[in-house]
């Protein structure tokens, strides 16, 4: 595919909302449609970047492009394979603008006796197994948000606005290959969902969009400090100095490890972590808030709580799946020692936040709160499968981000249609409405079947191959997990059996009569239930790529890092193709 498809990709969104911005806010009409003209425009590029991905054959190596430091990187062999790559000159290095005058070099640091490093960010995109399906969520989540919404919303110019540029930064993560452009898009994400969350959400909106904002940026600033050091020690031990995402794979699993941190106090020599775990922690803090995990996780339930089901449907449905995202594409890759020196602890997190968001689940009696912990749970099982360090696992990970992304948004979906009919979130003060509202139970009973893991449903195939992997690090593990399986069993039916089934019970203060889902509600749940039922008696499509880059991923990790003799065979699909020779 010669022509740039992920640009277009990637700026579409952007392009939608300036004209969006250009058009009078009376025409309400005229905005919705852009809107969701241009949401769909996207989901259709990235159908036909999905499919062009499946359709090419899985190659035993990918070569990196470009240049660093005036050499070739035609030759270099990347561990993980990236298809479709785009890259052009960024941020040039200092050397290409002509040495500064001596001045600048004065000082008693020694490192200002010489010439700056280049810096060598460049604007470089591409695709794998892991991002091509998440692009394809983020396409299908914001095409149904925008559809979602309703056209007599308040501020509606405003808020298709702030969502197609949302639509950019989340899909400039997704696709970025160098690590300042990835946390330039993750940072310029962050901008219009604070005010989409802060102008069109509950009445605690205010401290729910602060919550937000203050964890979020605060994990960034760490994760920002760790490219820098990524970018200097690779740079001191190799000579490279750059921040190209595949090259710095290899540079940083080629680095010395150095020595642990020190610190004297009264006498006795206090010794710490190495840097690259110093690294690593930085970036696995910042992605931990994003997901979140368990204790890092108080802003998520007032967010969902107090966010618009429209605006939900990607705040759940992509956005939270960032972090594990990054722990993938980022942590495993740069950090492989590190990697496996903190699996227990990230597994033990993971445990942690699946019992902990099921428990409080099942105590919680407002909906929309209940699905925040909800997701809480289940994003836990996906850290556990990534921490597993094995195919199995990771390969689930990857599958059950992409089926918690269609769960979620259609529970918040149902959420809001219940709380749009009879003014309510409480579950306890509404029971018996399938005899009046038959399509809706129906819709709603896949999903919430799907929600703890039904055969036959997506997200079965995924929670199945997490658990295998989390066996293989120890039963313990896989037992642990495994119990959250059962509570989201209780919670789920227990919603669904209270509000559906029963005599009919709605609160005094509803309108009198309500109706089952008009056109448009069916239009935005039917494809969420048909791919969560289709993906789970054909999962295949999914499956094939997302394993040969989970196999990737896993070669990867293992870099650096000694085998045991005892090391299980289901670790690697095939020979390690995705290392270099």
């Amino acid at each position: 595919m010669s022509w740039p498809i992920l640009t277009v990709i990637l700026f579409l969104p952007l392009a939608g909302a300036l004209v969006i911005a250009a058009i009078p806010k009376e025409r309400r009409r005229l905005i919705r449609g852009v809107a969701v003209g241009t949401a769909a425009a996207v989901l259709g590029l990235a159908a036909v970047l999905l499919v062009a991905f499946y359709a090419l054959p899985n190659p035993s190596h990918s070569r990196l492009s470009g240049s660093v430091s005036g050499q070739s990187l035609h030759r270099v062999v990347s561990p993980i394979t990236f298809q479709f790559q785009e890259q052009a000159s960024w941020l040039g290095s200092l050397s290409e603008l002509g040495q500064g005058p001596s001045s600048l070099n004065q000082g008693n640091n020694s490192v200002n006796q010489s010439i700056p490093p280049p810096i060598n960010a460049t604007y470089h995109l591409g695709v794998d197994g892991l991002a091509v399906w998440l692009v394809a969520l983020t396409g299908l989540l914001f095409l149904i948000a925008a559809v979602a919404v309703r056209r007599r919303e308040g501020m509606l110019k405003t808020f298709a606005i702030l969502m197609c540029i949302s639509e950019t930064g989340v899909l400039g993560v997704l696709l970025s290959l160098d690590l300042v452009l990835f946390y330039f898009f993750w940072e310029a994400a962050l901008i219009p969902l604070y005010f989409l969350l802060l102008g069109f959400g509950g009445e605690r909106r205010g401290p729910a969009a602060l919550k937000f904002m203050v964890y979020t940026v605060a994990g960034s600033l760490f994760m920002l400090l760790a490219i820098m050091g990524a970018y200097f020690i690779g740079g001191a031990q190799t000579g490279i100095y750059t921040f190209d995402l595949p090259t710095q794979i290899l540079i940083q699993t080629s680095v010395h490890a150095g020595h642990p941190t020190s610190l004297t106090l009264f006498g006795h020599t206090l010794r710490f972590l190495t840097p690259a775990q110093w690294l690593f922690l930085a970036f696995a803090l910042a992605f931990a808030i994003k997901i979140p995990l368990v204790p890092l996780h108080t802003w998520l339930p007032d967010a969902y709580e107090s966010g618009s089901p429209p605006f939900l449907v990607f705040f759940a449905g992509i956005v939270s799946k960032l972090g594990a995202f990054g722990f993938i594409r980022y942590c495993l890759t740069l950090f492989p020692g590190p990697s496996h020196t903190f699996q227990p602890v990230l597994l033990a997190l993971g445990v942690t936040s699946i019992l902990y968001g099921a428990l409080m689940a099942l105590r919680a009696v407002n909906i929309k709160r209940m699905i925040g912990y909800a997701s809480i749970s289940h994003l836990g099982l996906v850290v556990v499968g990534i921490f597993a360090l094995d195919v199995d696992g990771l390969n689930g990970a990857i599958i059950q981000m992409v089926n918690h992304g269609l769960i979620i948004a259609g529970l918040f979906l149902c959420a809001g249609m219940l709380e749009a009919r009879f003014h309510t979130r409480d579950r306890r003060q509404l029971a018996g409405l399938a005899r009046r509202m038959p399509i809706f139970a129906g819709l709603f009973l896949v999903i919430a079947l799907a929600a703890f893991g039904m055969p036959l449903l997506s997200s079965f195939v995924g929670e199945f191959l997490i658990l295998l992997g989390a066996f293989e690090v120890g039963p313990a593990w896989a037992v642990a997990a495994g119990v959250g399986t059962v509570i989201a069993c209780w919670y789920m039916l227990r919603l669904y059996q209270g509000v559906m089934q029963g005599s009919e019970r709605v609160p005094a203060h509803a309108p009198a009569g309500f109706h089952d889902l008009r056109r448009v509600e069916v239009a935005v749940l039917a494809p969420l239930v048909a791919l969560i039922a289709v993906l789970g008696v054909y999962p295949e499509p999914i499956i094939r790529d997302t394993r040969f880059s989970a196999n990737q991923y896993v070669v990867s990790a293992d870099r650096g890092v000694v085998p045991t003799p005892a090391s299980p065979a289901a670790r690697t699909v095939g020979p390690s193709t995705g290392a270099p020779p």
